[in-house]
């Protein structure tokens, strides 16, 4: 009786540690959730040349890189003459950037996007 009485409280415990869980999927693996669906300027493409491109000794007023990606004009000129999308792409005849570590595919993806549809101030 006792063992009986050890095994079914042992179940429930077990049961009860894995019992009804529930997370999120982008809360969970943030990075590997790409919202594509509505890309714009102001909310994907200006956080990422933030965050990537618009940093110190780089894309900014003074830096080492072609252009200030701290103005949405500069950043449309490079959209507009294709060297923005060749270079996160790492094409040929292209500087490879950022040259330190490739974009994530969805950054990527989300800049093309925004590129194609004529790269409006969004």
């Amino acid at each position: 009786m006792k063992r009986f009485l050890f095994l079914g409280l042992s179940s429930v415990v077990i049961l009860a540690m894995n019992g009804c869980y529930y997370d999120n999927e982008e809360d969970l693996y943030p990075a590997t959730f790409c919202d594509t669906a509505n890309v714009n300027y102001s909310g994907e493409v200006d956080a990422i040349m933030q965050s990537k491109c618009a940093i110190p000794g780089c894309h900014v007023a003074g830096g080492d890189g072609s252009g200030d990606f701290t103005q949405y004009s500069e950043v449309a000129e490079k959209a507009a003459n294709g060297s923005l999308v060749r270079s996160i792409n790492r094409g040929t005849n292209a500087i490879p950037m950022p040259p330190d570590a490739p974009l994530r595919e969805c950054e990527i993806r989300q800049i093309e996007l925004w590129v194609a549809d004529g790269a409006p101030q969004n």
